[in-house]
């Protein structure tokens, strides 16, 4: 079988998989459902996966890496802090309500995040937030950002407010214009709420 068909297959699993923990929850799901829902026998999950668990990791860690990869095709060729924070936050709302799914299993199944899986998410949250902290930098040199400090508690206080928002729609199903409110998160984050 040649490399892009073993990649397809693969990202059937995965996506398999997503489905039917999602559903059934992680205890109850089993590889046979993960198998049938992907259109391949149950044995084809073990060539690719060694269990339930591993499949359950891969599946967060590629659905991750997919949402930072996207967010740095999204800002490229952008222009200014504005429109690069506003692309941020419209691909997070997208990005994490398509995949409401994923979402919705890891904060059901803490306890299957392990030690070195929790480095894994720590280290690409922490790709993220230096990609928000150098659009701070670069984009407010006139301003003189005071320190790397300033600039990456400032990050966190973007990615805090975008994320409470994010989760308001995709878990508690607030209905709002997500272009009109990732605007304002924005304008919020840069003017302050009494500037508005």
């Amino acid at each position: 079988m040649n490399k892009q068909k073993q990649l397809d297959k693969r990202l059937s699993i995965i996506e398999a998989a997503v489905s039917v923990f999602s559903r059934e929850g992680y205890p109850n799901a089993r590889m046979q459902a993960i198998a049938t829902k992907a259109g391949i026998g149950k044995g084809t999950i073990y060539q690719y996966f060694k269990g339930k668990k591993q499949l359950f990791q891969q599946t967060v860690k590629e659905s991750i890496d997919r949402y930072t990869v996207g967010i740095k095709n999204e800002i490229k060729g952008c222009n200014g802090i504005e429109e690069i924070l506003k692309k941020i936050a419209i691909f997070s709302f997208d990005f994490l309500e398509d995949h409401r799914d994923l979402m919705n299993i890891i904060e059901s199944h803490h306890s299957l995040i392990d030690e070195s899986m929790m480095k894994w998410l720590l280290d690409r949250k922490n790709k993220i937030m230096n990609l928000i902290v150098k659009t701070i930098v670069e984009n407010t040199k006139k301003k003189h950002v005071r320190s790397y400090e300033d600039a990456e508690l400032a990050a966190y206080c973007f990615f805090g407010m975008m994320i409470s928002a994010v989760q308001e729609k995709v878990f508690h199903k607030k209905d709002f214009d997500v272009e009109e409110v990732s605007d304002r998160i924005v304008k919020i984050f840069l003017r302050g709420y009494e500037q508005l």
